[in-house]
């Protein structure tokens, strides 16, 4: 299949569109994309907005390079006017905090293609809880700890020798929020 990149760029936009109903509908995130609907025209505003500009670009893309657009768009995530207009678009916060929450998504989608599996993106952490026999939640707040003695040995010796500070609190946050989850999941189950 070959299309050409505005094509394969009003098709992107369309999926994206789609997932983000879909998860703004609370659907679990294997039910994101109905494959057997595939988005087959561009969305209308993306379509009216394409009309005032030209781009004037001829080349034609195939699967994998369109597969590889679809990647960095799951992964890039929106942009910081769209952070602040889905998380505060009555009040806006401050834009620093909103981009960070950004950018845990995209540490989380991005590590949990290492660490999960195709059915859990939990599954390390699960898996780890289930091995020493504690419940799953109680695994992420092993993590934190490993992470919070970490940072003592920062406050302690001004240094770390493996991973920074900021990276540091960059996954204590991620595990904190991960341990809501999993402890959510536990009382609703």
């Amino acid at each position: 299949m070959t299309t050409t990149f505005e094509s394969a760029n009003d098709l992107l936009r369309a999926a994206v569109a789609a997932r983000r109903e879909a998860q703004a509908a609370g659907k679990p995130h294997e039910k994101w994309y109905d494959v057997s609907q595939p988005v087959t025209k561009p969305l209308p505003e993306v379509a009216k907005a394409e009309e005032t500009q030209h781009v004037g670009w001829d080349r034609i893309a195939d699967e994998p390079y369109i597969d590889h657009l679809l990647e960095q768009q799951r992964l890039r995530g929106p942009s910081a006017a769209e952070v602040l207009e889905r998380f505060a678009p009555e009040r806006p916060g401050s834009l620093p905090f909103l981009e960070l929450l950004e950018e845990l998504r995209t540490l989380h989608l991005s590590k949990s293609q290492d660490y999960g599996s195709e059915s859990d993106p939990l599954a390390n952490i699960r898996q780890g809880a289930e091995f020493v026999g504690i419940e799953a939640w109680r695994g992420c707040m092993v993590r934190v700890a490993d992470k919070v003695q970490r940072l003592r040995t920062y406050c302690r010796t001004g240094r770390l020798v493996h991973e920074g500070v900021r990276d540091t609190l960059l996954d204590l946050a991620a595990y904190s929020l991960l341990a809501i989850v999993l402890f959510d999941e536990g009382k609703d189950g």
